[in-house]
């Protein structure tokens, strides 16, 4: 099996909706049921939990050669759909922490960290002794961490399963020590059942790396002017820097592209925290791409492949809840069911499934006709029979007949674009 198909393989995999988030789409999963779809999910999001799965250009040989391993072989399984963190533990670029700690029946041990100037990725084990506790989210205490950071905590399956937390401090660097409180909640959601306090040095050996390459090109993309800024180079990860150009019609949401260097080796976009955007006008400025740290190669190429856009002025739905109608959807997108409950409405909206991952289509809150914002829930699948893409909302408590809903994105414009970044010095 040559890397494309372990990768479509592991797609595959991936693409199913992780435990932690079953228990939020039960209805619309039920509803699906009922009328005899043949749903597999793709991508579903939890309003109180960040769930992530890190994947793409995956190392196999490398997994199998550090299973055997003793002291790296259950971290070589955890990151081994990571190329970037893959590759920092095949260097040794692991600070050992083997801190443990018991509370209320629930013992965590804070097993690894890895670390760089911008990010730390914690890695633990979590047991219990609750037979009704079937998962469990561990969650970090932002609030008392300084910087602070952006925050992902995946769920753990299982007593003694690994579990794996990301801080991520785009502005400032890593602080030189964690006080890090963290907090068990059985089955991802209620009260928490287990506090844990962890205080631990980082390592300035592995803090303090990390190298920026200025590129400072303007590159046209679908007629639009986007601004390389620089690529940041750190073992965990890599950041691409973008910046809108004033004049441009339309607004970046979502970019695919890789670096390939001098050997062809490539150097994918990684999940988790892939991508950030400017919180006022929502144009994509930072990029995550697996790191090129250790491999240091005198030449990288910014091959882009795609690009998903949203049209300031084609980028909201009117949605009609009494006739059941939509006005302002993109060709090609259209509503198919509107179904009134007790306490939702669920709105189900069907297009042809991309070629690719994308953002979802709907944005997550709503205006009411009185200007009031709204929080929805929602998820999306594809029917297998016919290849068509559902994405549902659900309007929690909503009493108006009309409801404005926003696009994350408008159209999507396949691309061959490359840019030759500029050479170490």
């Amino acid at each position: 099996m040559d890397r494309k198909q372990e990768y479509d393989t592991l797609m595959q995999e991936l693409r199913q909706t992780p435990p932690a988030l079953e228990g939020t789409l039960d209805r619309a999963l039920d509803r699906r049921r009922a009328r005899r779809r043949k749903l597999r999910p793709l991508r579903s999001l939890a309003a109180a939990a960040a769930v992530f799965v890190l994947l793409v250009n995956v190392s196999i040989p490398f997994a199998q050669a550090c299973t055997h391993i003793p002291v790296l072989g259950w971290l070589a399984q955890a990151v081994c759909f990571s190329h970037s963190l893959s590759s920092a533990v095949e260097h040794d670029w692991v600070q050992k922490v083997e801190q443990t700690q018991r509370d209320n029946g629930y013992t965590l041990t804070l097993e690894d960290l890895i670390v760089d100037q911008k990010q730390i990725h914690l890695f633990y084990t979590l047991d219990w002794e609750d037979p009704a506790c079937e998962y469990a989210m561990v969650l970090v205490d932002g609030d008392r961490l300084s910087p602070r950071p952006t925050v992902l905590s995946d769920s753990v399956e299982g007593p003694q399963d690994a579990g794996h937390i990301v801080l991520d401090y785009r502005e400032g660097q890593v602080p030189d020590r964690l006080d890090l409180v963290l907090t068990v909640r059985p089955n991802g959601d209620g009260s928490p059942a287990a506090r844990f306090r962890f205080q631990v040095a980082l390592d300035p050996s592995l803090t303090a790396v990390g190298q920026v390459r200025p590129v400072e090109q303007w590159v046209e993309l679908d007629g639009q002017q986007i601004y390389v800024d620089c690529l940041e180079i750190y073992p965990t990860h890599a950041r691409l820097l973008l910046r809108d150009h004033p004049d441009n019609t339309a607004r970046l949401v979502s970019l695919l592209c890789h670096l390939e260097d001098e050997t062809g080796r490539r150097y994918e976009r990684e999940g988790g925290l892939s991508s950030f955007s400017d919180p006022d006008t929502g144009f994509l400025t930072e990029l995550r791409l697996s790191s090129p740290y250790f491999q240091q190669p005198e030449r990288l190429t910014l091959c882009i492949t795609g690009a998903a856009w949203q049209d300031p002025g084609e980028a909201e739905v009117t949605v009609d809840l009494t006739a059941g109608t939509a006005a302002g959807l993109p060709e090609g997108v259209r509503l198919i069911q509107v179904d009134q409950e007790p306490d939702r409405t669920v709105l189900y909206f069907q297009s042809s499934a991309p070629s690719v991952l994308l953002p979802q289509r709907f944005s997550w809150t709503c205006r009411s006709p009185e200007g009031e914002w709204h929080v929805t829930e929602g998820g999306s699948g594809t029917d297998q029979d016919t290849g068509l893409e559902t994405e549902d909302l659900h309007l929690i408590g909503y009493p108006w007949d009309q409801v404005t809903l926003t696009l994350n994105w408008t159209r999507f414009s396949p691309l061959d674009v490359s840019l030759t970044l500029p050479a170490v010095e």
